[in-house]
């Protein structure tokens, strides 16, 4: 092999050895600024600059569009809280989302429909709280309060879908179902 050949095959290995760097440097570049991408486009649709709070939102599978969904989740709370779901609950959640403005054409419909067909991890809620929290925080008292009070009426019907009175009257909220209640009313509390 002539001093030539040698050096081609040493210039096309470092070309390539380079080429392959460069792309993975590019790739992670790119990453990187959708993930900030990413960041930004959750703090404006939710008000929350809280980065770490913004990365767990963004770890449970949250988007800017599905954020709406979010707000749902003490609905979805309330009708799994004694690990089952109802006809009745399921329509009451689905017909608050509505209310809400949350449809089936609507983004994050089908985490909604995901969390009404399987159980929600617990750390949904926990999620929530801390969403709720931050968002509640950044907003006047008496946005505070409407936003609160409108929730709670929500999670209310939810929880009084299902009846649990004499031929469904007389509602009564289950334990389970009240403890989610409060646990919503202390998350956006004044």
């Amino acid at each position: 092999m002539d001093h030539n050949s040698l050096k081609d095959r040493e210039n096309a290995l470092e070309e390539e050895f380079f080429r392959r760097q460069n792309a993975e440097t590019v790739e992670r570049m790119r990453a990187a600024r959708e993930q900030t991408d990413l960041h930004a486009a959750m703090a404006a649709a939710s008000g929350i600059s809280d980065k770490p709070l913004l990365d767990r939102l963004i770890a449970q599978g949250l988007t800017p569009a599905s954020l709406m969904a979010l707000a749902l989740a003490p609905l979805v709370a309330v009708a799994w809280a004694d690990r089952k779901l109802e006809d009745k609950e399921r329509h009451a959640v689905l017909e608050e989302a509505g209310k809400a403005g949350l449809t089936s054409s609507t983004p994050g419909y089908e985490i909604l429909e995901g969390w009404l067909h399987d159980v929600p991890p617990s750390s949904l809620m926990d999620t929530w709280a801390e969403y709720a929290q931050n968002l509640a925080s950044s907003m006047e008292g008496g946005d505070r309060t409407k936003f609160r009070e409108a929730l709670l009426g929500r999670a209310r019907a939810v929880a009084t879908a299902a009846g649990g009175g004499f031929a469904g009257l007389g509602s009564k909220v289950s334990d389970a179902e009240d403890a989610i209640l409060q646990r919503v009313e202390a998350a956006l509390a004044d």
